[in-house]
């Protein structure tokens, strides 16, 4: 399993302190910043590019123009996908940032709740629209998720890593636990629902219990037995709701 920084931020501010103070904060959410400017001149355009950022974040008063003139000379040279977030000290540029297609708008200096905002608000959008990359051909990519996790914490985790989900009643969160072991526990906006979404190879067999399918050894009675190392697991009971969906999808591999 792999976890690593999922998204490339760039920052695009003529104030040093502003910028340093924003690369700190941005540290708390597995992000990197590839790349900084100060000025919206050809090198910074040409950078920005270059490094093809999913986040850009953007002054709009810079020494040789406008941030959001920028913004529009700037969006046909990049991935359609990238979001831009107006970094600025004064407020009444919102409604224009607004109609230049902003993904969201701070004000300088940045609060750690405001920023919170704007990148849980950034992964659920990314989370909702992620269509995990299947390849037939390639062992060397092999499909998976991006999962995040109780602490706001963002990880890609391989589908065939994923065994089982569980959820907690008391605690009411859902978690996943991995054929080693490890046990992750999952923000409390995730249902089931969510995770159905991630992959058909997960199957529903309680109210409690999502189940990849691959890692199901046998089936005895109404209880599911996994594969080694999870063998020993006895938890994974078969409800009647979900008896019959989970045979069809069981015996059809």
């Amino acid at each position: 399993m792999e976890n690593k920084p999922l998204v490339k931020a760039f920052i695009l501010d003529d104030d040093p302190n502003a910028m340093q103070l924003l690369q700190q904060q941005l540290k708390d959410y597995s992000l990197d910043v590839v790349g900084t400017a100060t000025d919206t001149d050809e090198e910074a355009m040409a950078a920005i590019v270059e490094q093809n950022p999913d986040l850009l974040f953007l002054d709009v008063e810079l020494p040789s123009g406008s941030g959001l003139d920028f913004c529009t000379q700037i969006r046909p040279l990049v991935k359609p996908e990238m979001k831009v977030v107006f970094y600025t000290g004064y407020d009444k540029y919102m409604l224009e940032a607004l109609r230049r297609q902003a993904f969201d708008y701070i004000l300088k200096p940045a609060s750690r709740q405001e920023l919170a905002k704007i990148m849980t608000r950034y992964y659920e959008n990314k989370l909702s629209n992620i269509q995990p990359v299947v390849s037939m051909s390639s062992k060397a990519m092999p499909p998976s998720v991006m999962i995040v996790n109780a602490v706001n914490e963002h990880m890609v985790l391989r589908f065939h890593d994923i065994a089982f989900f569980r959820y907690e009643g008391d605690r009411r969160l859902w978690q996943l636990v991995t054929t080693d072991g490890t046990c992750h526990q999952l923000r409390h906006r995730t249902t089931a629902d969510t995770i159905l979404t991630y992959s058909g190879d997960f199957v529903q067999i309680h109210k409690s219990y999502i189940v990849n399918i691959h890692h199901i050894q046998k089936v005895i009675d109404n209880r599911c037995l996994l594969r080694p190392p999870l063998d020993h697991i006895t938890e994974l009971h078969i409800s009647k709701n979900y008896r019959s969906q989970f045979l069809a999808t069981f015996y059809s591999m």
